[in-house]
């Protein structure tokens, strides 16, 4: 149920179409075209050593894998990567890479499947930003020329890209004038004046 304060700080409807197009990397052609490079690129990115000795941090503290490999997918669309549609395609193939790479770890990785509806949840949400805070937190290297990290970065400023886009321009304040009409200066006044 979505109170009145959630309803009106949302963005106006037909607020995009009135925006610069282009302004935003999802609105320009993706990088990747072909369905086999989005996934080659996904199982490159995720499957360097300090890439997955960090993702070893965040499941192994629980987070589960479905909305995972979400987050990374929206990500990837968000900046222009590729299309929704190859992101939706290539998900199951990170979902089944991912799984058994943690396998190899020795963490038996959480499978819960969630509807689009949960997973949009703002608990859910929030459940991944700090289980991405706490895996960067107790990441065995804070070198900033970590992959692993650079990565957990990457799905931390996709959320701060969503609300972006979401957001909306503030409004000029305005002073409300109401002009009230003189008196006798009806209709019922002007059968009175003939």
């Amino acid at each position: 149920m979505a109170t009145a304060e959630s309803f009106l700080d949302g963005p106006i409807p037909g607020q995009s179409l009135t925006d610069t197009p282009g302004n935003w990397p999802w609105e320009k052609p993706p990088q990747l075209h072909e369905l086999e490079d989005v996934a080659k690129y996904y199982l490159e990115k995720l499957g360097d050593p300090e890439v997955l000795d960090d993702l070893s941090v965040l499941f192994d503290n629980g987070v589960p894998l479905s909305p995972f490999v979400k987050t990374v997918v929206s990500a990837g669309f968000m900046n222009g990567i590729h299309t929704v549609d190859a992101g939706t395609l290539v998900g199951p193939v990170i979902h089944a890479f991912l799984k058994v790479a943690m396998t190899d770890y020795g963490i038996d990785v959480r499978d819960d499947t969630f509807t689009a509806k949960e997973v949009a949840t703002e608990r859910e949400k929030s459940r991944l930003k700090m289980a991405i805070d706490l895996a960067m937190k107790n990441s065995k290297e804070s070198d900033e020329d970590d992959p692993g990290i650079a990565l957990l970065q990457e799905l931390q400023n996709s959320g701060a890209s969503e609300e972006q886009a979401v957001e909306q321009e503030p409004e000029p304040e305005t002073e409300e004038v109401i002009e009230q009409e003189p008196q006798g200066a009806g209709l019922m006044s002007k059968e009175e004046q003939l």
